[in-house]
């Protein structure tokens, strides 16, 4: 099983890195205040975790922005108390190829979108939402830091300073205040 995993992961890099050297950004600093349009990554893992990221979103919501979440749940079949949204998108093992790479229509348009702002909400590596975080075209991404997500992301959070979803949150809330002030 270990050699199944590690070829699916060798194959999931090799496309990564295939399909970052052809993909272009631009990068920019801003000022939360200005900021019109933000997108949202995120694990569901459980209820608590679906009404902690809903809070936070309505939250950023709050200024007239607009604002794209893409999620994903290790399940083939959406939990009931997930609440479809219009702008908000589910990846599960039916959207990601055997590699773990996004397949799904939405998942390429939401990295094809120049958000002002990408927030990655994840605390463990998931190649379903790496993949998005790194090919998003948002001219400005923050997340959690590992040595991975520094090719890709202008503002990271050490997670040694922060065990779970909420204090995650309010670290990105703080951070993301400050920048451009």
């Amino acid at each position: 099983m270990n050699l199944l995993r590690h070829l699916r992961d060798l194959a999931f890099e090799k496309q990564l890195k295939k399909d970052i050297a052809k993909n272009e950004r631009e990068n920019r600093q801003f000022n939360v205040d200005d900021v019109s349009s933000i997108g949202v990554l995120y694990h569901l893992t459980n209820e608590e975790t679906d009404k902690m990221v809903n809070e936070f979103v309505n939250e950023l919501k709050g200024k007239s922005r607009k604002i794209q979440v893409l999620g994903l749940y290790n399940d083939n079949y959406i939990p009931h108390y997930y609440i479809q949204k219009l702008t908000w998108f589910m990846l599960s093992p039916k959207t990601v190829n055997w590699y773990n790479k996004p397949i799904a229509p939405f998942a390429k348009s939401f990295c094809e979108e120049e958000f002002d702002l990408l927030i990655d909400l994840t605390l463990e590596d998931y190649n379903p939402l790496i993949y998005a975080g790194a090919l998003s075209k948002a001219h400005f991404k923050a997340g959690r830091y590992t040595e991975r997500n520094a090719k890709y992301y202008d503002l990271m959070i050490h997670s040694e300073q922060v065990e779970t979803l909420p204090e995650f949150i309010q670290h990105v809330r703080h951070y993301i205040s400050k920048v451009n002030r």
